[in-house]
């Protein structure tokens, strides 16, 4: 017990250890797109449940990377670094819906029955694009910046902190940011 006070310390400190930011970080933003894109995969998963339709939509995704591709240079993304950060986003949401779709099959627990519409969940993944492409630009600079590894996981430690998120969300969003910083130009 007296570890997890350290450790639960530790973290706090860590959050509140960052300066006052005076001129706007991109980078929370960002997190937080990321983060709903994430929510949203269990609705996905739900939807795919109920109509049996497989997690891996390999025409969907080449979709929404020929999406991303042509809305990149549009909002001063390179295509190379949309193109990868959106494949990483899509392998994190993959994460999510296997790991949701293994849980309830092997508790033989059925989420609540409300039935989401595919179509219009993807609408909402497809307004979160532009959102997500507009902090990638924003934060083009840090991810040039030799501290960027350690101010994303400040930040998203920041993120974890200030919202509650169990450990296969915790997981994604970590897959989901974990090359952040290597993304090509």
């Amino acid at each position: 017990m007296r570890h997890l006070r350290v450790l639960s310390l530790s973290l706090l400190s860590l959050a509140l250890s960052g300066p006052l930011h005076a001129v706007a970080n991109p980078l929370p933003a960002l997190i937080d797109a990321v983060s709903q894109r994430l929510a949203i995969a269990d609705q996905v998963a739900r939807s795919k449940l109920d109509t049996g339709k497989p997690v891996l939509d390999e025409t969907r995704e080449q979709q929404v990377l020929q999406s991303v591709q042509r809305a990149a240079a549009d909002r001063g993304v390179p295509t190379a670094t949309a193109r990868t950060f959106f494949s990483i986003q899509m392998e994190a949401n993959k994460l999510v819906q296997y790991g949701l779709l293994d849980a309830w099959r092997r508790q033989h627990h059925i989420p609540p029955p409300d039935k989401p519409d595919l179509s219009k969940l993807r609408s909402r993944l497809d307004e979160l694009q532009g959102r997500l492409l507009d902090g990638l630009a924003a934060t083009a600079p840090l991810r040039q910046d030799k501290d960027c590894q350690a101010k994303v996981d400040q930040a998203v430690t920041r993120y974890q902190l200030q919202h509650w998120q169990d450990s296969l969300h915790r997981l994604a969003q970590v897959r989901a940011l974990g090359d952040f910083c290597n993304l090509p130009d």
